[in-house]
């Protein structure tokens, strides 16, 4: 299972975040509610570096009053940028409102539309957005919310983290852990078994609950890089800029010389998709890049993505 820490930032520390790293090592994510312009601020990527994730954390921290960190275990989906946490369920320039989705257990109750995706993606997109995209206000009714929570929890234990400009507040969906004024999704690396409910006004202390380690699962790591992936005289692909996307999040400068020097092509359509403002952790973006140089098409990046025969 992943792991979601929540909280003011003054509260974290690095030796936390150290450790929900070591045992979560397969992405990280984080968002909160920029006090300045009122929009739900987000940042996740995969990486093998924790210097990285103290970086991030220490930059936007001086943003948020309250911020939540999402440390990934692999179940469904690919370990890379794109299945890391949170994912975006509204868009405020396009429905009224920003929200977004942090999700921790085995399994949320969605269609698995490809094995690329985690549940997580497909629950937030065709499952979650749909509803409240046609009303928004549903986000501020404790009615739904309940509802909301009955259906994560109908496969297994499940907690999820919801964060929109509309409420300007955190929702937790299911049970959670409270210590040193950090609200945890699991109590995987705290000592306490000190539990935090949603609707209660007050902390109550569970003795029985026994620790629990993440499961030990096969997962997609990014493969280390090798001339014969990207020749010179071969064609660049979508593939080739998604794996060249994920590939740069940890490799070294002497790495990327590499691939500059040996297929200045590749690297030149990175640049230039970049550039551009296509989103390169996303397949469906990197073959949109190549379609799209001169054509008036429209996409919706909130739509969920489909297979070539369009399933």
């Amino acid at each position: 299972m992943c792991l979601i820490i929540q909280g003011k930032p003054k509260d974290f520390t690095k030796k936390i975040i150290q450790q929900a790293f070591e045992k979560n090592p397969h992405g990280f994510g984080l968002m909160y509610l920029c006090k300045k312009t009122n929009r739900v601020i987000t940042k996740k990527f995969f990486t093998k570096k924790i210097n990285k994730i103290l970086k991030t954390f220490k930059e936007h921290s001086k943003k948020a009053d309250e911020i939540a960190l999402h440390f990934r275990i692999t179940t469904n989906g690919n370990t890379n940028n794109k299945n890391c946490h949170p994912f975006q369920v509204l868009n405020q320039d396009n429905d009224r409102a920003d929200c977004y989705l942090m999700h921790n257990s085995p399994r949320l109750p969605s269609p698995l539309l490809t094995n690329d995706m985690s549940d997580t993606y497909y629950f937030s997109k065709i499952i979650l957005r749909p509803i409240v995209k046609m009303y928004h206000k549903l986000l501020d009714n404790q009615k739904f919310i309940d509802c909301l929570e009955s259906i994560a929890q109908s496969e297994c234990d499940s907690r999820i983290l919801l964060l929109d400009n509309y409420t300007k507040s955190f929702q937790f969906l299911g049970e959670w852990h409270e210590h040193n004024n950090l609200k945890y999704s699991n109590d995987h690396i705290i000592p306490s078994k000190n539990h935090y409910y949603r609707y209660d006004d007050h902390f109550s202390f569970d003795q029985t609950t026994t620790y629990r380690t993440p499961p030990k699962i096969k997962v997609q790591s990014v493969p280390p890089y090798k001339s014969e992936y990207w020749t010179s005289d071969s064609e660049v692909s979508a593939k080739d800029l998604e794996d060249l996307n994920g590939l740069i999040q940890t490799a070294d400068l002497d790495e990327l010389k590499k691939i500059s020097k040996e297929n200045p092509e590749l690297v030149s359509h990175y640049l230039m998709a970049q550039y551009s403002g296509y989103d390169l952790s996303d397949i469906s973006d990197c073959e949109l890049y190549f379609a799209e140089t001169d054509t008036s098409i429209q996409v919706n990046d909130l739509k969920p993505i489909t297979n070539k025969r369009g399933h």
